[in-house]
């Protein structure tokens, strides 16, 4: 080989090998198909930034409308001080760094800027950030910044971040929710038997299908895992209202503390019903208990009034609310 070859071979094997060490940068972006996160994402891919005003779908294969991503990996801090973090969303958006829910805005809305408490890093130090986002209709665009110690407010650059599959903390703070937040609290548990912390977040309708994946939270595997879902639900109409519980595994439903469906055992994908006379604008507490032995998991909660059209019980009709199962009889 020609002296000039054999020096062309060994720079074009040296520019391979840095390529191969040198850390991707940016953040995992994982993409589903409708706004809950939930089963396999139809699409994975690192994004170098979280900076997106979508004019369409986000990707091939994906939805214009109805669908939703988990950005997550680690930011590094290029200064010891306070940071400020900033999201720019349509629609919902949440923000965790390190494990700390900073921003919280789970709503329909139009592009809006939310903004996180300030935040101690030290330079060089890196945090592990998940950010949520869901579009529902319209609009949709996601972004992410930061302003703090000689950083003037700016998307996060993409050699600051680093991709990592994470998934959300889990964390809830009830209190702190918007007051026109709409749907359940879902307390996520590891095995069949809620005992323990669970992973809370508010899941804007019951009506899951996870196919032969898992919820996506820390503590809730793919199987072997429970969910208590707890809320007041406020009827439309008066009159009899049939409910419809479909899941994979066992499921079982309560209002106002009466059990209405009770199939707590591994089955395929299979609906129940039970029905109540309910009141037009009254609030009911509702809980909704669903345990994941093995292989396909979901879970949906529909209703029908007088003999109407079934339909997913939408967000609209539900508020969350902390509920103990205690009185609730098994």
């Amino acid at each position: 080989m020609k002296p000039a070859l054999r020096l062309l071979a060994v720079l074009l094997l040296a520019s391979s090998i840095h390529a191969q060490n040198t850390p991707k940068t940016g953040l995992l972006g994982q993409y589903f198909k409708g706004v809950n996160h939930a089963g396999p994402a139809a699409l994975k891919r690192v994004d170098a930034q979280v900076n997106f005003d979508w004019g369409g779908a986000p990707a091939d294969g994906l939805p214009e409308d109805q669908f939703s991503v988990r950005w997550s990996g680690t930011v590094q801090s290029p200064a010891t001080g306070r940071f400020t973090f900033y999201t720019e969303s349509d629609d919902g958006v949440r923000l965790w760094v390190d494990g700390r829910l900073l921003i919280d805005n789970w709503t329909d809305h139009a592009p809006t800027e939310d903004k996180s408490t300030e935040f101690m890093m030290e330079d060089g130090k890196r945090y592990d950030v998940v950010m949520e986002f869901y579009e529902s209709g319209g609009g949709a665009a996601a972004k992410l910044l930061w302003s703090g110690p000689s950083t003037l407010k700016q998307l996060i650059p993409s050699f600051r971040l680093t991709p990592k599959e994470l998934a959300p903390p889990g964390e809830l703070d009830l209190a702190k929710l918007p007051p026109d937040t709409r749907g359940v609290v879902g307390h996520y548990f590891k095995g069949r038997e809620f005992a323990g912390k669970p992973a809370l977040r508010v899941d804007k309708q019951i009506d899951f299908n996870w196919d032969m994946g898992g919820p996506g939270l820390r503590g809730a595997d793919a199987d072997d895992f429970c969910v208590r879902w707890t809320g007041q639900i406020t009827p439309e109409k008066s009159g009899l209202h049939t409910f419809f519980a479909e899941a994979d595994d066992g499921v079982r439903v309560w209002i106002n503390g009466q059990k209405i469906v009770d199939a707590w055992m591994d089955q395929g994908a299979t609906e129940y019903k039970g029905e109540l006379t309910l009141e037009a604008g009254k609030n009911y507490d509702l809980v909704m208990e669903y345990y994941e032995n093995t292989g396909f998991a979901s879970a949906k909660l529909s209703w029908s009034v007088a003999g109407a059209e079934k339909k997913c019980v939408p967000a609209s009709a539900l508020t969350p609310k902390l509920i103990t199962d205690k009185g609730q009889k098994r």
